[in-house]
């Protein structure tokens, strides 16, 4: 980030952001757009590292940002987290495979860091940029969901005797025998990233915590009660900003309550469409990848589907319920409409943050169960579905837009100050 204004004299600031998410079109990309604007109106020159260049000349609207390509591991396939326990797991699989990769994806966030000469970056859940960020001075801002950033343990400290397994998930339970694995885990972790530090000539890491407690600021995009390891106390809640609009939804009819659904193509989407079908209601469906063997044999005069995405924003305040696969964005924006919600989570950042809500406002299905008529049934009956997700809404207060743009601002001006 470099000011405009006192280019002359050489005050520069510079921020360089960094963000790994594949989503540019509906989530993680958007929540960058408040501090870019609060930076460029400060007069900050600013850099943005992305892992998929496209949608971002539709998001960020022609803002005068340079734009770089971030280093990301590519050709890396899905895999089942089911057996993941911990952030750990996460990480080992995803981010830091091997020793080779790693001190490859490490020198190239460091030569794109002293390309740059930042005097702040800010990371959208970059892990691999976070280590290799770690010897550097700058100032650094944490921006993401609540699994984006991990929680943080106070008792986790350098590796001592003692200390807690790092960020196990909310699933697992911590039994003695699970928490010594887990820190097994963590050993393994941690000496494979400082071994490729100590190859770059670089100071180890203490702990797997010192990834994350570098930071000088953690902005939460979501509420304490949507977070995915639950409420915390040392972040900063930002909320969720509105999602970029799009066209108006067209439902089928109007004499019924209308269902939305934002989906795969899943094992069991057949038996979903099925008990939609035999409902009473009119359903607006977006699936990604749809069968044309499914849209031809379920499109009827109740079930329409659509291939464009719609307002979400609109599509909250007309309907009765919604079924999607948990995506903190979608979610968040039919949790703070009070919509009661089927979520079929896909891997577990969406369980997580579906158990969130689940017993609640929200009824949680499987990919492959036989059917949901009864979870339809529920949403359609219920009432303390819809009494408990008024009552969440209420927890969510509307984006503050200019109370935001204050705090981002403020918090700028401090950690950029001669």
């Amino acid at each position: 980030m470099q000011n405009r204004d006192s280019e002359v004299c050489g005050d520069y600031r510079k921020l360089f952001l960094g963000n790994l998410c594949k989503d540019t079109r509906l989530g993680h990309l958007s929540h960058l757009r408040l501090p870019i604007d609060v930076a460029l109106a400060q007069g900050h020159r600013v850099f943005l590292a992305v892992r998929e260049l496209v949608g971002v000349p539709e998001v960020l609207a022609g803002l005068p940002v340079t734009l770089l390509q971030a280093p990301f591991m590519q050709g890396v396939e899905s895999q089942d987290q089911s057996a993941y326990a911990s952030y750990t797991h996460l990480l080992g699989k995803q981010c830091f495979g091997g020793m080779a990769d790693l001190t490859a994806y490490l020198r190239a966030w460091r030569t794109l860091f002293d390309l740059v000469q930042p005097d702040l970056v800010l990371f959208v859940h970059s892990p691999t940029a976070l280590v290799a960020a770690h010897a550097y001075p700058f100032k650094k801002v944490l921006l993401g969901s609540g699994f984006e950033i991990p929680p943080v343990s106070a008792d986790d400290t350098a590796g001592t005797v003692g200390a807690l397994p790092f960020a196990p998930f909310p699933t697992t339970q911590l039994t003695a025998d699970v928490v010594a694995r887990l820190k097994r885990d963590d050993a393994r972790l941690l000496a494979l990233i400082n071994a490729a530090l100590c190859q770059l000539g670089l100071p180890a890491l203490p702990g797997l915590d010192a990834i994350y407690t570098q930071a000088d600021a953690k902005w939460l995009t979501t509420w304490p009660a949507l977070g995915h390891f639950g409420a915390r106390d040392a972040e900063h809640y930002l909320g969720l900003a509105p999602l970029p609009g799009c066209a108006a939804p067209v439902w089928p009819v109007a004499d019924v309550p209308r269902v939305f659904g934002y989906l795969l193509n899943f094992p069991s989407l057949p038996q979903l469409l099925r008990d939609l079908q035999a409902a009473n209601v009119s359903a607006l469906l977006y699936v990604k990848r749809l069968p044309l063997a499914l849209r031809q044999t379920f499109s009827s005069q109740r079930i329409r589907f659509t291939d464009d995405l719609v307002d979400l924003a609109q599509v909250a305040s007309q309907c009765a319920w919604a079924v999607h696969h948990g995506n903190h964005s979608t979610m968040a924006t039919f949790m703070q409409a009070g919509v009661p919600q089927l979520i079929i989570p896909c891997h577990q950042e969406q369980l997580f943050a579906a158990l969130r809500l689940t017993g609640h406002c929200a009824v949680m299905g499987y990919q492959d169960q036989p059917g949901f008529a009864a979870a339809i049934a529920a949403l359609q009956t219920n009432a303390a579905l819809r009494q408990n997700a008024a009552h969440l809404a209420r927890q969510c207060a509307p984006f503050d837009l200019a109370g935001n743009t204050a705090y981002v601002g403020s918090v700028f001006e401090r950690l950029l100050k001669k």
